[in-house]
């Protein structure tokens, strides 16, 4: 055993059966003067006697050597070694025995299983027709230990006092030794049954509790559902007024009220959005979200995507570039949401992206699917926020995001529309060198959903 020294205390031969009592007895005694509890005395007599029957059962003769063991400066335990010149264990049965994977009819490895879980460091050597020789330490608490350690005279003496005990008292002392142990066993029962108990109790107010939330939860999302449903109806009417006041017919407007009124517009539509996003992401958590699937040319999408956001690129003198291939396959989506993902990403791109940067986006066949990426020049995305990234209200939560405008659904609501069509979405971003987010959308021919 390493990092292991050993003084030796004495030994004792193995010739006949009753040398299994002696050998118990002794161990006993000198485990109870080394300062071992009762419940770890147990543990040693119960180990040595395997070792020692194994000794007889298996070789006929061999000896029990007791050691004091020391490791490092403090460190104290009694070593037992048993050894034999017996016939040995084969090597892949030995491997099995130390697994704990070894069945035999004849017992053999179930002791020495049984001895190394009662140990606190176990080693065994064996070669066929050369013997076997088993190590096993107990260690002691620290106190006990350091008044070991300056013992070793007196406790080779000790163990080397016979003392004249019949073999019946030996067995009075192990029936002790066993009620000692069922009562242990018993008091540990009952506290597991009142462990058992508070943990039924526990997770009954789990259970009560969780139904209490998703109560709650669906009050919540038919609230949110509700309300953003009533809120879209006066902003779309408000929607119409502007754009009645913007069509020329009430006559020419002053500079400082076309102002105004694009002032109107934009933060109608922004609300507008906002309630478009609340009311998806509503849908989507509660599973009523619809697809109106289609044969879908992307090509063309994607082309009518960049016309609308052209003016805001050019806005920001950022490079909007489009590289899709013109025998892309058709696809197998609903028109509308697939444009939602697209258009998510890209004013995504734009918004984080500076002043004379550049957008790409791009998509090429991957087996049954195409893959679409929005690639950006742009700020990139922290690490710590990227496994985040596709939550609910993430831009909220996020340092680089924090102070742009938006509800924090947006990229949330881009990865269920995505995954709802059967695909996938995923990001790749460094700090300072921006960003590409890429997701897959099944072809007409492919398996989708």
């Amino acid at each position: 055993m390493q990092g292991i020294t050993s003084t030796r205390l004495g030994d004792i031969y193995v010739r006949r059966e009753a040398d299994i009592v002696k050998v118990r007895e002794r161990v006993r005694r000198l485990a109870r003067e080394m300062g071992f509890d009762s419940t770890t005395q147990i543990k040693v007599t119960t180990a040595v006697s395997e070792l020692t029957r194994n000794i007889y059962e298996y070789a006929r003769s061999g000896a029990i050597t007791l050691s004091l063991a020391t490791r490092g400066a403090a460190a104290a335990g009694l070593m037992i070694t048993a050894r034999d010149d017996g016939p040995g264990i084969d090597e892949a049965k030995l491997r099995s025995i130390v697994r704990g994977t070894y069945r035999s009819t004849s017992g053999l490895g179930v002791g020495l299983i049984g001895t190394r879980r009662l140990m606190d460091d176990f080693d065994i050597q064996s070669k066929e027709g050369e013997g076997t020789r088993v190590s096993v330490v107990k260690w002691l608490p620290p106190q006990e230990a350091e008044e070991a350690r300056g013992r070793a005279d007196y406790l080779r003496d000790f163990l080397n006092t016979e003392e004249d005990d019949s073999a019946l008292e030996e067995l009075a002392r192990q029936n002790r030794d066993l009620v000692q142990v069922l009562g242990e066993l018993e008091e540990k029962r009952e506290q597991m049954e009142r462990l058992n108990a508070r943990l039924e109790e526990s997770n009954r107010e789990l259970n009560q509790a969780n139904a209490q939330l998703r109560e709650v939860s669906a009050m919540k999302e038919e609230f949110l559902a509700l309300t953003t449903h009533d809120l879209r109806s006066p902003l779309t009417v408000i929607s119409g007024v502007i754009n009645f006041f913007t069509s020329g017919r009430l006559g020419d407007m002053t500079p400082e009220q076309k102002n105004m009124v694009a002032m109107m517009e934009r933060n109608t539509q922004n609300l507008i959005e906002l309630v478009n996003d609340l009311l998806d992401a509503s849908k989507l958590e509660s599973g009523t979200m619809r697809l109106d699937l289609s044969t879908i040319e992307l090509r063309g999408l994607i082309g009518e995507l960049r016309q609308q956001m052209q003016p805001l690129a050019a806005e920001k003198e950022i490079a909007l570039e489009v590289d899709v291939p013109e025998e892309l396959p058709t696809l197998r989506a609903d028109r509308a949401k697939l444009r939602r993902v697209l258009v998510n990403l890209v004013s995504n791109a734009l918004k984080f992206t500076p002043r004379g940067g550049r957008v790409g986006l791009s998509a090429a066949p991957e087996g049954p699917q195409v893959r679409v990426s929005v690639s950006d020049t742009g700020v990139g995305i922290p690490e710590d926020d990227l496994r985040d990234i596709f939550d609910k209200y993430a831009q909220a939560r996020s340092r680089a995001t924090r102070s742009e405008k938006g509800t924090g659904l947006g990229l949330y609501i881009t990865r269920q529309l995505v995954e709802l069509h059967g695909g996938k979405i995923s990001v790749q971003s460094e700090v300072g060198k921006g960003s590409t987010f890429s997701f897959t959308i099944p072809t007409a021919g492919g398996a989708g959903c």
